[in-house]
């Protein structure tokens, strides 16, 4: 794929984009295995209830302390400061490209879809000052609503009363946010992050003790088998309820699950559409999703997304086997045989798969290009910002912009 035909797909097309938990990496940790222990412990029917209590409240320990409280305690600065900037460029940098793009017909509103439950967007959203919606309306009870995303932005000229369309970013969160907070049937802003805050009081009143210890090893999936790790966390629990025989584990757990249950979010699980499809919020955002890819001339770039998630997944084939003139760009970090067997299934050959190589290979770009490029090992979020930021520099600006 060159940058000359990225800049084609970009002048010409609705714009959507389809955030993973990658780009927050490495400051918040990525799934790995979460969501296949959490589902195939569901599906051991013979397993003690009590040690399948201890797995689970270890597996949501672990997911909370490493995906979602780094959100409410800056753990580690520099990696926050890193991810954030990522964050911060990839705004700024569309908001100038949109504002370029040739065709006047075109929407200049953005669609953002993720399945991050974390908040990054939102803050750099906020430093940068670009236009910005989230589903939120209103100054201090914020509440959601999906018929707040058919908004657009406009700003008139104060001499001459010149009106013009603004770009706007739409974040649609399709698993949620740790900041949603249900109250009455009505989702609210929890700015403060209170409810994190509660879990995490919660979480520290029970002894690490009562907890199987999950690895970082384990959790990336690398060296050790699938069923061996279950086998373990099985024969952890096994020795944490031997040695605390009267503990009465679904006590000690209760107030920290209750809590965590508050949380406006999918929980990973293969379970979780089937838990989630009688919400409206959920499913409402789902179709939005599916509605856009079936737009004429629309484009889906997907960044830091591995389609793990079956349901997503079968949303994007559907799409672009439905609709030729979806072009889907998957910039691939590794990992490829979920993204590739979905490539061969594409009927309309519309779904292309960007590595680094492609890119050095390319022999029409100018030297300077060519220089940055070789720099590149992998599509990470500041390379795929660099990207955009190249094919920025190639759309000439227009009506006096710079």
């Amino acid at each position: 794929m060159q940058i000359d035909k990225l800049k084609t797909f970009i002048q010409s097309s609705n714009i959507n984009f389809l955030f993973g938990s990658g780009l927050s990496s490495p400051y918040l940790k990525t799934l790995g295995n979460v969501e296949k222990w959490l589902t195939d412990l569901n599906n051991i029917d013979n397993i003690d209830v009590t040690i399948k209590t201890i797995i689970e409240a270890s597996i949501y320990k672990t997911y909370f302390e490493q995906v979602i409280y780094p959100n409410s305690m800056i753990i580690n600065v520099d990696d926050y400061n890193n991810v954030l900037g990522n964050y911060k460029t990839f705004l700024t940098t569309w908001n100038d490209i949109v504002n370029k793009r040739a065709s006047k017909l075109l929407c200049k509103q953005l669609n953002i879809y993720t399945t991050n439950i974390d908040t990054f967007v939102e803050k750099a959203a906020a430093d940068t000052l670009i236009e910005f919606n989230d589903g939120f309306k209103g100054s201090i009870n914020q509440k959601f609503s999906e018929g707040n995303f058919q908004k657009s932005f406009s700003k008139t000229s104060l001499h001459y009363q010149n009106t013009f369309e603004l770009p706007v970013f739409n974040l649609l969160k399709m698993h949620g946010s740790i900041n949603w907070q249900e109250k009455d049937g009505i989702i609210y802003n929890d700015v403060g992050l209170e409810q994190i805050i509660n879990i995490q009081e919660k979480l520290q009143s029970i002894d690490d003790k009562y907890f199987v210890r999950i690895e970082e090893q384990q959790i990336e999936e690398q060296q050790i088998k699938e069923e061996q790790i279950i086998k373990d966390f099985i024969a952890d629990a096994q020795k944490i309820e031997t040695n605390y025989s009267t503990v009465k584990f679904n006590e000690i757990y209760n107030e920290f699950l209750v809590e965590y249950r508050k949380l406006i979010i999918v929980n990973p699980t293969k379970r979780k559409f089937s838990e989630t499809v009688m919400d409206i919020h959920f499913y409402e955002l789902m179709r939005m999703f599916s509605n856009s890819l079936e737009k004429e001339s629309s484009v889906l770039f997907v960044m830091g997304f591995s389609f793990a998630d079956e349901h997503i997944r079968k949303i994007v084939l559907r799409a672009a086997n439905t609709n030729p003139t979806l072009e889907i760009i998957i910039f691939s970090h590794e990992n490829e045989y979920k993204r590739k067997k979905m490539q061969s299934s594409a009927s309309n050959n519309n779904i292309f798969i960007l590595n680094v190589k492609d890119f050095k290979e390319d022999k029409k770009d100018d030297d300077s290009v060519k220089e940055e490029i070789n720099k590149w090992k992998n599509f990470d979020f500041k390379t795929i910002n660099q990207v955009f930021s190249i094919v920025n520099k190639k759309i000439p600006a227009i009506n006096g912009q710079r």
